[in-house]
C-alpha cells in the first residue's frame, strides 16, 4: 500500500469563506478591510484530511461501493463514498487493489490474560485489574483482522466484569469501555441469591430513606409549633441604628443513604435498569437457558446469552423462544450436531432466522482461531447462512452487545476510523489482512519482502 501526500489527479480544494473573500478583493468587489485573516500554520483545525482510496468499501450498514473513496478526520469518518472530493494536503492511503471494511469485534475472550479463577459473585471487579497489553498477542489480533476485544474475567459464579479494548493505536485511547458488562456463569441459583441481596440493598436504603423523610417532617412539625408559642414582635430599634436582622434559618440535613455492597453495586443498577449496564449470562445448554428465564421473570433485568457449546448442542429447543426475545446472543463460528444425533446443525443461521442478534466469537482464546474467523465465516455462509448477516456478526452486532455501535461496526459518517485493509472479499479463499487503520492512523501493515518473506510492520 502506499501512503501519499496528494492525489494523483487533484482537484480544487474546497472554498472557504476566505477564499471567496480574496476572490471578490481581486476583481475590487471587496475592501481589503474586511479581508477574513488567514489562518495560522498549524492552528487547530488545519491539520490534512486523511483519505482512504479502496477498491472496495464493505460498509456493512448499507451497500458496498467500488472505488470507495473514505474520508477521516480527527480519527472519525467523515463521509464515505465514490468520487468524493477533499482537500490537496490530505494524507492519503492509496490502496486501490484492497478491500476496506470495519474492524472485527470479538465480544468475550481472555486472550492475552493470565489464568485466573475465582468463585462467588465479585461484582466489583473489573478485568482491568490484570490487563497488561502483550505487544506481541496484540499484532497477532491485528494480523487477524481484530481492532477491539472484550476481556472478560475468569472463573465461576459471577467472577466480574469485563472491559472493552483496542488492539492497536496509542495506549491512551485504546481502553473503550471499563468496566462493561457483567460476566454470570450457568448458575440460576448463584443468580437469583445475587439477585435477591441486591435487592435487600435496594430496600435497606429504602427504609433509611424512609425513616430520615420521617424524623425531617416530625422535626419541621416541631419547629413550627414552637415558632407558633414564640413571642411575635421584635424589640423597636433606637433612631440611626440599622434594623435588627432575623436568625438565619437552620441549614436542612442532607439524607445520605448507607452505602451499598460493593460486590452488589452492578447487580442493584442492573434491578434499576441504569443505562448500559448488561449481564452476559452464560448458558451450557437448553435447560440453562430455561432455568435463567425463571429468574428473570421476577428480575427484569438487561442482559445477553454467551452460548457454551462445541461439537454437540440442544439448543434448538430454545431457538423460537429466543427468537421471540429478539435476545442477543455470543456464539462460536462453527457448524455442530444436534446433541444424541448425527444431524447437522447450523446454530448460528438457525437462531439469526429466529429473530435473534447473533455475534460470533473465535472457536478458543488461542491467536490462530482469530485468524482463522474469515474461514469459519466462509464456511457458515456457503452452509445457507446470509452474507449480510455473517459479516454482521463480527462487527455491528458485537458492537451493539457492548454498546458501542454509536462509535464502531461498520463504516459510517461519525464512526471511528477502525478499518481493516484485505486483499480480497472477506470470504474469499485464503484472504490476508493487510493493514489496520485504527482512529485514522495505519497501525499495522503486512508487506511482502523481496526475497518473498511476509513482513510485519507495526507503525504505534
Amino acid at each position: 500500500m502506499t501512503i501519499l501526500n496528494t492525489r494523483s489527479r487533484p482537484s480544487p480544494p474546497p472554498r472557504t469563506h476566505a477564499h471567496v473573500a480574496r476572490w471578490l478583493l481581486a476583481l475590487g468587489m471587496l475592501p481589503a478591510a474586511l479581508l477574513p485573516p488567514a489562518p495560522a500554520a498549524g492552528a487547530e483545525g488545519d491539520e490534512p484530511f486523511v483519505v482512504v482510496r479502496a477498491r472496495k468499501a464493505i460498509t456493512v450498514s448499507g451497500e458496498e461501493i467500488n472505488d470507495a473513496v473514505i474520508v477521516i478526520a480527527g480519527g472519525k469518518i467523515e463521509n464515505v463514498g465514490k468520487g468524493l472530493e477533499y482537500p490537496l494536503n490530505s494524507r492519503v492511503i492509496d490502496v486501490r487493489d484492497r478491500v476496506v471494511m470495519p474492524g472485527l469485534i470479538a465480544p468475550r475472550t481472555r486472550v492475552g490474560l493470565p489464568p485466573m479463577q475465582r468463585k462467588g459473585v465479585h461484582g466489583d471487579f473489573s478485568v482491568a485489574a490484570e490487563y497488561f497489553p502483550l505487544p506481541e498477542v496484540n499484532i497477532e489480533l491485528l494480523r487477524a483482522g481484530y481492532t477491539t476485544v472484550a476481556l472478560v474475567p475468569g472463573g465461576e459464579d459471577i467472577p466480574g466484569r469485563a472491559i472493552v479494548v483496542r488492539t492497536g493505536g496509542p495506549p491512551e485511547t485504546r481502553t473503550l469501555r471499563s468496566p462493561s458488562y457483567l460476566r454470570v456463569a450457568p448458575d440460576k441459583k448463584v443468580l437469583r441469591e445475587a439477585l435477591e441481596r441486591a435487592e435487600k440493598e435496594i430496600e435497606k436504603q429504602k427504609k433509611a430513606r424512609e425513616d430520615f423523610d420521617k424524623k425531617q417532617e416530625e422535626r419541621r412539625k416541631k419547629e413550627a409549633e414552637a415558632a407558633k408559642a414564640a413571642p411575635q414582635t421584635q424589640p423597636a430599634t433606637q433612631p440611626g441604628q440599622p434594623p435588627t436582622t432575623q436568625p438565619e434559618a437552620a441549614k436542612e440535613p442532607v439524607f445520605e443513604p448507607p452505602p451499598i455492597d460493593p460486590k452488589l453495586q452492578v447487580l442493584v443498577d442492573l434491578i434499576q435498569k441504569k443505562q448500559g449496564e448488561l449481564a452476559l449470562l452464560e448458558v451450557g445448554g437448553a435447560g440453562d437457558v430455561v432455568l435463567f428465564g425463571d429468574v428473570l421473570k421476577k428480575h427484569d433485568i438487561a442482559h445477553a446469552y454467551a452460548l457454551r457449546h462445541l461439537l454437540s448442542t440442544d439448543f434448538r429447543y430454545v431457538a423460537d423462544q429466543l427468537g421471540q426475545q429478539h435476545a442477543r446472543v455470543v456464539m462460536l463460528p462453527i457448524i455442530t450436531y444436534w446433541s444424541g444425533s448425527v444431524e447437522r446443525e447450523h446454530l448460528p443461521r438457525m437462531l439469526s432466522k429466529a429473530g435473534c442478534e447473533v455475534s460470533l466469537n473465535p472457536l478458543t482464546d488461542q491467536p490462530r482461531e482469530f485468524q482463522r474467523m474469515f474461514t469459519r465465516l466462509a464456511e457458515l455462509v456457503r452452509e445457507g447462512w446470509p452474507r449480510e448477516e455473517a459479516l454482521k456478526s463480527v462487527t455491528l452486532h458485537p458492537a451493539r452487545l457492548l454498546g458501542l455501535d454509536t462509535r464502531l461496526g461498520s463504516i459510517e459518517k461519525g464512526k471511528d476510523a477502525d478499518l481493516i485493509l484485505l486483499d480480497g472479499d472477506p470470504l474469499d479463499p485464503g484472504v490476508r489482512v493487510r493493514g489496520v487503520i485504527i482512529g485514522g492512523e495505519l497501525v499495522f501493515e503486512l508487506d511482502r519482502s523481496p526475497e518473498g518473506q511476509y513482513v510485519i510492520k507495526e507503525s504505534r
